[in-house]
């Protein structure tokens, strides 16, 4: 499994629009993507930043199914947003 983590700066005033976004076009592409295992999004409103975080099956996975979604959500980016993938630590 591998747990990716997004975060971005949304633009100033976009930030309803992203959750919106996420919520209704993104979120159903990453249930709908072969070896999508779930996750959970953010948002602060006080920060104007966006967290979006997604498990995998795979790495193969994990490519196609981040890459549209890096692409889609660049208009509601301030800059280039971040992105970090993780493995899980084993904690029993």
């Amino acid at each position: 499994m591998i747990a990716r983590m997004w975060e971005s700066r949304i633009n100033p005033g976009m930030l309803d629009e992203f959750a919106t976004w996420v919520r209704d076009s993104a979120w159903p592409q990453f249930v709908s993507a072969r070896g999508f295992l779930g996750g959970d999004a953010y948002r602060s409103d006080e920060q104007q930043l966006a967290v979006v975080v997604t498990r995998w099956s795979d790495a193969d996975a994990l490519a196609a199914g981040s890459a549209w979604f890096d692409l889609g959500c660049e208009r509601f980016c301030v800059s280039e947003p971040n992105a970090w993938e993780f493995s899980p630590i084993a904690l029993d």
